[in-house]
């Protein structure tokens, strides 16, 4: 990683995945859930990353309520990027001819992801990580990753989209009985 930024390869409105090795293993079965996390760049130093993605809220992962995601940006050293962004299992520069190659295009693409910044529309489907970076980049929102998901992995984005639609559920019930308590209180 710290090459890439050397050499330029990696600056402004770069599209960077971190591999994430997962595993449920029960008795002699393994089940490979193995998936991508996308990063939008918007900037690179060499001791330095500031970047903007689809991150846990906190209270996600106490709840292990895993859909609720919140865009955000955030800058983190080298030092302890590993621990922030997990790039144990690697960190790969994602290229595409219609990615902006100009200063101008770049500053907009960065731009029109700011713009979403405090999102928490996460789906696992049709608003992750990879067509929030696909979006930003390209006009379009596309995830490869989603489309190409099979087996145990469907199942658990499956399961996990469900769960975020009941969580957005409860709590739309939540604020109307709320407010139908403040109307009879007056």
């Amino acid at each position: 990683l710290i090459q890439l930024i050397r050499s330029g390869k990696i600056d402004t409105a770069s599209h960077i995945r971190a591999h994430r090795p997962r595993a449920l293993r029960i008795l002699w079965w393994t089940f490979n859930y193995s998936y991508d996390h996308h990063i939008l760049v918007t900037e690179a130093a060499e001791n330095k990353l500031t970047i903007i993605h689809y991150a846990l809220k906190a209270i996600s992962r106490i709840i292990m309520l895993k859909g609720v995601a919140e865009i955000i940006q955030e800058s983190v050293d080298f030092v302890d990027i590993d621990e922030v962004l997990d790039f144990n299992g690697g960190v790969y520069l994602v290229m595409a001819e219609n990615y902006p190659k100009k200063p101008r295009e770049k500053s907009e693409a960065v731009n029109r992801g700011r713009k979403r910044l405090g999102e928490r529309q996460y789906s696992v489907f049709h608003n992750n990580c990879d067509s929030f970076v696909s979006w930003t980049l390209r006009g379009c929102s596309y995830s490869y990753q989603a489309m190409n998901a099979n087996g145990l992995l469907l199942c658990i984005g499956i399961v996990a989209q469900y769960c975020l639609t009941a969580y957005r559920a409860f709590e739309t019930f939540k604020d109307y009985i709320s407010k139908l308590r403040r109307m009879f209180k007056e």
